[in-house]
């Protein structure tokens, strides 16, 4: 039945079929199929962090090798101890830690990291050089040891330049320190270790370092250069370039204060280059910069005795004598600093004729400001302690003579002392 004039049309009309529709339907059917059975297991979980990518040993020993020829050697001790993290079992990577740890003084430190080397390859000559070197740093009565080591290295490869090098410092330090030894072996085997490789620093610093021991400043300030030419940014080198400048027949201040800027500026928490510039000027009687620069080295390290000393004695010269007594009584009675740092005291060595310096220079400082009481038992600890002191003794019977004890006899001697 069909009804003129109405809307409704019983007879329904089919819909068109729109084929484009149908492909997007199907298209999107497909994505939903590929999302669920291909992206969604690749996924990570939610709320589980994404895992970086962990850097290769060799970036991080390339960053370390950057650091150490940029004279960072704290940046480069961490990025090699990442390496060592990545990597623990590749013995060049301790050795390159050791070697930088030396030359950062840490040489307890770069001892147990050559023996982890030897550890993993026990017929490795050049760990066996680098731990001789680590021992040589540590004191008189590692140095048989060391040169053991260092001779295992050589008999294993005797081409081996930097184990030469680390037998003539040890060597030179034997004939110092032991009075062992004749010193042409040492000067033999660090001009071999040049020979053998001039381009390494080790080589032309264990030269400099023997031809200085043995009194031949020129040549070692000569050899000192030349290893700053192939790492200008060591601060032990540009120590050891100021002190040579000192020691010239015609001494350059200038020059050597520069130097220990120098390394002061590549190692700005060693309190050592502040010291050697102290003493420097001390030397030449500026001793207003002197106590000025020795007071720095004490904030570097406020709980070290001699630094305290060190600044008594320079105000004790500038005539500063109430500022020499607290921090000289620091040095030799302990106490502790302004701040609360503890400082332990030093006992009377005979074998360091600084510390007996800081003990007569207290005593004088006390008798110049009337403080007899307390000056007068340190005077007669020094004549029985170290009556062979001939400078100790005339300085403890000048201030007995300030005090009125005894008679005039000399005239007090207080002079700058090399350290123990």
């Amino acid at each position: 039945m069909y009804l003129s004039g109405s809307k409704w049309n019983l007879r329904r009309r089919r819909r068109p079929i729109h084929v484009w529709r149908i492909a997007a339907l199907v298209a999107l059917i497909g994505v939903g199929v590929y999302v669920e059975r291909v992206l969604v297991p690749t996924l990570p979980p939610p709320f589980v962090p994404t895992a970086t990518p962990t850097r290769s040993p060799a970036t991080y020993a390339l960053e370390a090798e950057s650091f150490f020829q940029a004279g960072k050697l704290g940046q480069a001790i961490d990025s090699y101890r990442r390496a060592i993290e990545v990597n623990a079992q590749d013995p060049n990577l301790y050795l390159a830690l050791a070697r930088v740890l030396v030359f950062a003084g840490r040489p307890a430190e770069a001892e147990v990291e050559a023996r982890n080397a030897l550890l993993i390859n026990p017929d490795l000559p050049l760990a066996r050089a680098v731990l001789g070197w680590a021992l040589d740093f540590q004191g008189a009565d590692r140095l048989i040891e060391a040169e053991a080591e260092a001779r295992a290295a050589l008999s294993a490869n005797p081409d081996l330049a930097v184990a030469h090098a680390y037998l003539a410092e040890i060597l030179i330090d034997q004939y110092t320190q032991l009075n062992a030894g004749d010193y042409r072996d040492a000067v033999e085997a660090a001009e071999r270790a040049v020979q053998l490789d001039p381009n390494v620093v080790e080589t032309h610093r264990a030269l400099a370092y023997v031809l200085e021991s043995t009194g031949n400043y020129d040549r070692a300030l000569e050899e000192y250069q030349r290893a700053l030419t192939i790492h200008p940014n060591l601060w032990m080198l540009h120590l050891a370039l100021g002190s040579m400048y000192l020691h010239q027949e015609v001494p350059d201040l200038d020059k050597a204060i520069q130097s220990f800027l120098n390394a002061s500026a590549f190692d700005p928490t060693n309190p050592e280059p502040l010291v050697r510039i102290a003493r420097a000027y001390s030397s030449y009687g500026e001793y207003g910069k002197a106590s000025q620069y020795a007071a720095d080295a004490v904030t570097l390290d406020p709980s070290n005795p001699g630094l305290h000393g060190d600044l008594g004695v320079a105000y004790y010269k500038n005539g500063e004598y109430e500022d020499a007594i607290a921090e000289l009584s620091l040095a030799v009675r302990g106490g502790a600093t302004a701040q609360g740092v503890t400082v332990l005291g030093l006992p009377i060595n005979p074998e360091s004729p600084r510390v007996v310096s800081f003990y007569y220079t207290l005593g004088l400082a006390l008798a110049q400001v009337g403080r007899c009481e307390e000056a007068t038992p340190i005077f007669e600890a020094l004549l029985r302690g170290v009556p062979d002191d001939e400078v100790a003794v005339a300085n403890a019977t000048e201030g007995m003579v300030v005090c009125g004890i005894v008679r005039p006899t000399s005239t007090p001697v207080v002079t700058a002392t090399a350290s123990p």
